[in-house]
């Protein structure tokens, strides 16, 4: 298991996208589209997601643990439903399929903080906890940049190739 990514709160998603490139050497790369405006951060091999959100950070603003294996990745999605930790009120649903086939659902820890827990393909999973999931495309707009959106291996998904460009 390892980190995937970092969820920041931001007033202006555009001047912070412009700061960690400048700053950082950030790359601007794909993501899905939110009901906020939002960007995705390359930084090194770690996505930090900029959030358009004036005031006080909310619940929403989490990180992110992905787990490789698929056994893992359901025994921790069904752990978290037994104990009643599955996030069913942050997004409009508690698991969705990106656009190219990876998969993120939400828990609360004990403290009300959300963790996402990400897995690589819904290929690898049991058709019972695939059928729980909603994809992206059902609830938000996508364009053809929001299906490139990937959680996981941005250098193998030629992001690294991708040129900077905040407000994509």
């Amino acid at each position: 298991m390892y980190i995937n990514h970092v969820a920041l709160p931001v007033d202006d998603v555009d001047r912070a996208s412009e700061f960690y490139v400048d700053w950082f050497g950030a790359r601007v790369i794909p993501s899905p589209r939110f009901p906020v405006p939002v960007a995705w951060i390359l930084l090194g091999k770690v996505q930090v997601h900029l959030v358009q959100h004036p005031g006080p950070a909310s619940r929403a603003y989490h990180f992110a643990v992905a787990v490789e294996d698929a056994a893992q990745f359901e025994a921790l999605y069904h752990r978290a439903d037994r104990a009643g930790l599955l996030d069913r009120e942050t997004f409009p649903h508690h698991i969705y399929e990106l656009p190219n086939g990876d998969v993120q659902t939400w828990l609360r820890d004990p403290w009300g903080n959300v963790v996402e827990v990400d897995h690589p393909s819904i290929a690898d999973l049991s058709p019972e906890v695939a059928a729980q999931a909603r994809r992206w495309a059902e609830d938000d707009e996508l364009t053809d940049w929001n299906r490139r959106a990937s959680l996981f291996r941005p250098e193998q998904a030629g992001l690294a190739l991708e040129p900077a460009g905040p407000g994509r």
